[in-house]
């Protein structure tokens, strides 16, 4: 029986990867985690308590289960500036590092962020794995290390390491951090308040949205394929813009609420249009994503956290 190991296995990608991989026959999923997970398992057969800052630790859990399969999801997306470089870059090199000294069998997927791009010109458009990488912000600086890291060691130390670049994901338990979460939040709060109104930011920017179910499909894929010190992006193809998402959203209220646009959530930095490539993916992997974002959409908007997700 195999095994596969996942870090930030209780986040939004990392539940999705799970429900994913129990449809997998023959394979013993353990999960890494800060927190402690559902009371009924959450589909794991095992989780352990693992900050990826101790690298003792984290050398400890690899080298003892020797897995099959690791999928590194785990991470800050915001905070203070050390957390996510101490997380984000030394977290990962801690894993890649113990697989290289404790478990070189590990196949290894990194999942890494579009934000990695940084500012793209829309005359670039779609964004391809081969565009040079521009990021902004301790987030997307701090993946992006990483997924220098993991080619260096894929390249000269042989560890069976592939990087996934995501786009914007979407689907059931999606938190409020991310766009889509957030105006779900706002919405139905204005239902249950009897407010008429939610504020949003601009709502004529496009972006790249794909669903989580999607992007675990695609994780697997990397993980049992043999592109080793290769990146894939992980996205639709195509834009979408924040008013046609939010209108779809609109569209599942029980009564009429309205879009009050604030100027306070309009930055003028952003680029209007940004999407992503998928062709490297497909061309090596097979991967195509085959979820629509209506049907993501319901799934996020359907989500209850006390039952679980509203996705079949």
């Amino acid at each position: 029986m195999e095994t596969a190991l996942i870090t930030g296995c209780n986040g939004f990608s990392g539940k999705a990867l799970v429900r994913r991989l129990r449809l997998e026959s023959g394979l013993r999923i353990v999960g890494c985690d800060l927190g402690e997970g559902p009371a009924d398992g959450g589909g794991l057969d095992e989780l352990i308590r693992l900050d990826m800052r101790d690298a003792r630790r984290v050398s400890n859990v690899v080298g003892t289960l020797k897995p099959d399969l690791i999928f590194h999801l785990a991470g800050l997306f915001n905070g203070d500036e050390r957390d996510l470089y101490e997380v984000n870059f030394m977290g990962g090199i801690h894993l890649i590092e113990a697989v290289w000294r404790d478990s070189p069998g590990s196949r290894v997927v990194v999942v890494g962020s579009a934000a990695e791009y940084g500012f793209v010109p829309e005359a670039e458009m779609p964004i391809v794995e081969e565009f040079p990488c521009r990021p902004a912000g301790p987030y997307g600086i701090s993946k992006h290390a990483l997924t220098l890291a993991a080619r260096d060691y894929a390249q000269k130390r042989g560890v069976k390491a592939v990087v996934a670049r995501p786009f914007n994901l979407v689907g059931a338990g999606i938190p409020s951090s991310l766009v889509v979460g957030a105006l779900i939040g706002r919405l139905k709060q204005a239902l249950e308040l009897g407010t008429r109104s939610i504020t949003v930011g601009n709502l004529d920017t496009e972006r790249d949205f794909v669903s989580v179910r999607d992007a675990a499909d695609a994780y697997l894929l990397m993980a049992r394929g043999e592109q080793w010190g290769e990146v894939f992006n992980v996205c639709s193809g195509r834009p979408v813009s924040i008013r046609h998402l939010a209108q779809q959203l609109l569209d599942k209220a029980t009564r009429p609420v309205s879009l009050v646009v604030d100027p306070g959530l309009v930055r003028s930095t952003d680029v209007r249009t940004v999407y992503g490539s998928y062709q490297k993916a497909e061309r090596l992997l097979g991967f195509r994503p085959r979820i629509a974002l209506e049907d993501a959409l319901t799934e996020a908007w359907e989500y209850d956290p006390g039952k679980g997700t509203g996705s079949k």
